[in-house]
């Protein structure tokens, strides 16, 4: 919540030192809603607070933070100064979109995120008190600047066979298979009143696998989750990407075909049962290959990206202020 008032504060006090300035004739006091001059556009601070508050990161824990607020205010400070230097550069080389070019892009959108249903993407805009023209304008503006992107950054990298030999001899550790754990789990959820408790059940599991009865089929009667129809596969997965602490621990224990005793966990119980392991391991130069080429693009074209930006912001006039105190 906190982040939300900060964000509603900072955006008032933008709109207050416009009103300052409209009754006191008054320009310094403009300087308080002021993000920006790009040329001669002007960013606010109400514009950036505005897309900051538009980007899931507004919802997390982190938001609370008011450093990472700062942090969050001047990178989107600096997307909204690249995105009106490009489209000043657009508009200097006379690049212009075709307008079929555009009306594709609408369609895309209709038919990707709105059933093909035109009437409900007005629905959404006008929700949002936006017009369909404005949108419009501002998706042109889009494929303006990723035209110029291509142009001026993305057509000219293209790494050469002897660089990307280069990069995967220098940097071998980073090209590996991931580390693969094939798992299977059975649990068990809390008892409703009268039912035996997670141990109990858990005792039952286990002396029937003493019995030689499968874990696919004990999992399909006893386990209470989603995979349960599958026999309990999990299939392969990286154990740290997907369970707790607690079970990765465990499988780390296993080897291949055992399964542990019952771990409960906020009165769940897992019974877990490592089916495969696959270490990782180098990638050869063949396998590597294509991951090596992507990541030099997306080097390269972050490097010049950033000249790109710099020489259009030594080419033109860029003001940034302080956001203030919150």
């Amino acid at each position: 919540m906190r982040v939300l008032r900060m964000i509603a504060m900072v955006c008032a006090m933008a709109l207050g030192a416009v009103c300052a300035e409209e009754k006191t004739g008054n320009k310094a006091m403009l300087l308080d809603g002021v993000a920006a001059y790009v040329n001669s556009d002007m960013i606010t601070i109400a514009e950036v607070m505005n897309e900051v508050r538009r980007s899931p990161w507004a919802n997390t824990a982190a938001a609370r933070d008011e450093q990472r607020l700062r942090e969050m205010y001047s990178a989107t400070l600096s997307a909204l100064v690249d995105r009106k230097l490009i489209l000043a550069a657009a508009k200097k080389s006379e690049m212009v979109l075709q307008s079929w070019a555009v009306e594709n892009r609408v369609r895309e959108i209709v038919a990707n995120n709105f059933e093909g249903d035109q009437v409900k993407l007005h629905q959404l805009l006008a929700d949002r008190k936006i017009t369909f023209e404005e949108w419009k304008n501002n998706l042109n503006e889009d494929l303006l600047i990723t035209a110029m992107r291509y142009r001026n950054v993305d057509s000219r990298v293209n790494p050469t066979p002897r660089e990307i030999r280069a990069e995967y001899e220098a940097n071998k550790g980073r090209y590996q298979t991931e580390r693969a754990v094939a798992v299977s789990m059975i649990i068990l959820d809390p008892p409703a009143e009268g039912e035996p408790t997670v141990a109990a059940r858990a005792n039952q599991v286990e002396d029937k696998l003493r019995e030689g009865v499968s874990f696919a089929e004990l999992a399909r009667v006893y386990s209470k989750d989603a995979k349960a129809a599958g026999g309990g596969s999990w299939g392969k997965v990286n154990p740290e990407d997907v369970f707790r602490p607690e079970i990765c621990n465990m499988l780390n224990r296993l080897n291949p075909g055992e399964t542990a005793p019952v771990i409960i966990l906020d009165d769940y119980g897992y019974i877990v049962r490592k089916d495969e392991q696959q270490d990782s391991r180098a990638l050869t130069f063949e396998e590597a290959a294509p991951y090596v080429e992507s990541n030099l693009r997306m080097t390269k074209s972050e490097e010049l990206y950033r000249a790109w930006m710099q020489r259009l912001r030594d080419d033109s006039y860029v003001k940034l202020f302080e956001l203030p105190n919150l």
